[in-house]
């Protein structure tokens, strides 16, 4: 910013001659072209009379028009030409209606007192800020440096203005992402409920199942008593119905032939028991619902804590991030970092650059806690963070199958000029980096 001169000035001094206006040429009003003119009008470019800007200002054209004023104190440099006077009037701030004394309606202001921060002109600056530390705004070179001044902190509100658009776009782009995010993982919470109950209707039909075996079993057993029940009546009645009409005949020889048989009959049915046997059928107990076992058979909600421009500030175990150094990174071969344990699993998170312009993630399964564990298949996400705008933040999600000391390397994820150029916004002023890493489900477990 450039340092703009000031000056002290003392009645002593004789300070006052340098605000003495000069001899001026003042041309003739454009409009009569009889009267001197007074004013000037910016936008119709013309002169004016005292006489003329009366008219002037009470047609309805001319209402909105900026008109300035001037006379012998305040134009004090003869014009080189008519044309001169015209650039001098609609482009010195001295001409400016808003540039006449608060005070002293008539006069312009010469001076702008840096102690009170107000500008005024020569008689408020002998009675009331004599000796102050001021400006002379009649000095070109201290009015563009005013205007300098202006322009160059207006040029810092127009970058902030960019910054707070940029930092609202990245406001909103965490919405956008809260808002998916949470309905993605609300379908999760569906889809879960779907499975679970799908489940709970096949472990119900089985149940059926079985009670409806066994209660067939008990019908087959009851029927074909039932049927042998039924055929012995159905036999014994047409003994009786026989017997009847032997009786209605005359003949004695028939009857004493019929006794034997109904004696018969009659034993035979008479030792037949008629017990009723045991009835065996399932019963179904209804279990109380258990909530709590419930829950855990449906999940648990992981959230996390991240601040604006996407750095995980505290979160759940499934999730942690890892800080590296460009400078540190070797030009061959990788660089870990430290051990995440995650639901009994040891990762170590890394990175590979390879050669001058590859660069890659590694993601370690250092050990297991249950060492019977020969594999597992986890599926993660890595998110190598823009400190400056997220939505250039590079994400990558992988499923792989791991072995206990294995590893899984994920590449091509940048460009290693990109990543290590501090105006990417990868980097910051220490030149770290940071990744984010998510362990979004460990499957497939396989053991010894």
């Amino acid at each position: 910013m450039p340092i703009m001169p000031y000056f002290f000035i003392n009645l002593s001094d004789g300070g006052l001659d340098r605000f003495k206006p000069k001899p001026i040429n003042i041309p003739q009003c454009d409009v009569c072209t009889e009267d001197t003119s007074q004013y000037f009008c910016r936008d119709c470019d013309q002169y004016l009379c005292k006489s003329c800007k009366t008219t002037h200002d009470k047609l309805k054209s001319c209402k909105d028009h900026v008109v300035s004023r001037y006379d012998e104190t305040q134009i004090y440099q003869a014009p080189t030409s008519h044309e001169t006077i015209k650039e001098k009037a609609s482009a010195s701030s001295i001409t400016n209606p808003k540039d006449f004394c608060l005070r002293h309606e008539k006069e312009t202001v010469n001076v702008y007192c840096k102690d009170c921060t107000v500008a005024v002109c020569w008689k408020c600056f002998v009675a009331d800020h004599n000796g102050h530390k001021c400006l002379d705004l009649q000095e070109d070179e201290v009015r563009q440096s005013i205007r300098h001044d202006l322009k160059s902190m207006n040029d810092e509100l127009e970058k902030q203005i960019t910054n707070f658009q940029k930092h609202y776009d990245n406001l909103n782009s965490k919405l956008i992402e809260v808002k998916n995010c949470t309905k993605t993982e609300c379908d999760k919470v569906d889809a879960q409920v779907e499975k679970i109950c799908s489940e709970f209707h096949k472990i119900g039909e089985n149940i059926k199942k079985e009670m409806q075996k066994t209660g067939e079993e008990e019908e087959s057993k009851f029927r074909k008593l039932m049927e042998d029940i039924k055929r012995l009546t159905e036999d014994l009645k047409a003994s009786v119905k026989y017997s009847v009409n032997v009786l209605e005949d005359s003949s004695v020889v028939q009857v004493l032939q019929r006794i034997p048989k109904v004696r018969q009959e009659k034993d035979e049915s008479c030792c037949r028991k008629l017990d009723i046997p045991d009835v065996r059928y399932s019963t179904f107990q209804v279990a109380e619902i258990d909530k709590t076992l419930l829950t855990n058979q449906l999940g648990k909600i992981v959230s996390c804590h991240q601040n604006m421009i996407g750095k995980v500030v505290s979160c759940h175990q499934n999730m942690f991030e890892v800080v590296f150094n460009v400078d540190t990174v070797p030009g061959y071969g990788g660089v870990y970092g430290k051990r995440h344990v995650v639901s009994g699993f040891t990762w170590r998170i890394g990175v590979d650059k390879l050669g001058s312009s590859l660069f890659s993630f590694v993601l370690n399964l250092n050990d297991v806690e249950d060492k019977s564990i020969t594999s597992c298949k986890v599926d993660v996400t890595y998110k190598l963070i823009n400190k400056t705008d997220d939505r250039q933040s590079v994400v990558k999600q992988c499923n792989w199958t791991v072995v206990p000391g294995g590893s899984t390397y994920v590449t091509p994820i940048i460009d290693w000029k990109r990543l290590s150029n501090p105006g990417s916004g990868f980097i910051d002023d220490h030149r770290n980096f940071t990744i984010q890493v998510t362990i979004n489900d460990i499957t497939d477990i396989k053991r010894r």
